[in-house]
Order: C-alpha cells, then sequence, then structure tokens
C-alpha cells in the first residue's frame, strides 16, 4: 500500500503510459515493414498527436487532483490507417522510408522514457535507503 501511493505520486504512471504506447507502435511500425511486399497492405499507425493530447489532458486533470487519484491506464491508442504513402501498383500503400524514420523516432522515445523511470526508480531506492544525493 505504501508504495503503491509512492509510486502514484511521482510521474511515474504517465511514463509507464507513454513507455506502452511506444512499444505497441514500436511493433505495429515493425509489422508494416515486415508487409512491405504484400499486395493490397494498408500501414498502419498509431496517432502521436491524439495520444499526446489525451496525455497532456490527463496531466492537467492530475495537476489539480490530490496525489495518486488520476490514472493514465485507460488512455487509449487508437489504430489508424495513414494514406499518405503512395498507393503502389500493387495496392499497397507502405512507404518504406517513413516507416524506418518513424521506426528510429519512435525507439528514441522509447529509450529516453526508459532511461527516465530507470532514473526514478534510483532516486526512490536511495530514498529507501536513506542515501539521498
Amino acid at each position: 500500500m505504501f508504495f503503491d501511493q509512492l509510486l502514484n505520486q511521482t510521474n511515474g504512471p504517465l511514463l509507464e503510459r507513454v513507455l506502452s504506447f511506444t512499444a505497441a507502435r514500436h511493433k505495429l511500425l515493425a509489422e508494416n515493414i515486415a508487409n512491405a511486399d504484400t499486395p493490397d497492405y494498408r500501414q498502419k499507425d498509431l496517432s502521436v498527436d491524439a495520444f499526446n493530447q489525451m496525455l497532456q489532458q490527463r496531466a492537467a486533470e492530475s495537476d489539480s487532483a490530490p496525489p495518486g487519484t488520476v490514472g493514465f491506464d485507460d488512455i487509449d491508442e487508437a489504430i489508424t490507417y495513414p494514406n499518405n504513402g503512395i498507393l503502389a501498383h500493387d495496392g499497397n500503400n507502405v512507404a518504406m522510408e517513413q516507416l524506418v524514420s518513424d521506426q528510429a523516432k519512435n525507439a528514441l522515445m522509447h529509450n529516453v522514457i526508459v532511461e527516465l523511470l530507470r532514473q526514478q526508480f534510483q532516486q526512490l531506492q536511495a530514498a529507501l535507503k536513506d542515501h539521498v544525493s
């Protein structure tokens, strides 16, 4: 109970949700790359802008609420089917260059969030050991 309250008072739940989003998006981007030669395949993605907007709204709610009362678990990511790629002769709209670029950006975001969570847990560990630096 104490640890649950301690973790929910930090930005840990928000970071966990972003980490989950980047993992789900990475999976979809890899699926798109794997299906680059599949006829009639339409690429899928998760809307980063929509997710960020929902996350910002929830963070604003969290700022005005008592610590740990507003969660981030119910923020949904909806699969979209972007039409920004060129439709090939086989009906496929996968744009490989864009996918690789999106995957690299997504991986960087994922790594940043992992590092932020790691640092947060190190601080909690130091506080619990009573060796705050």
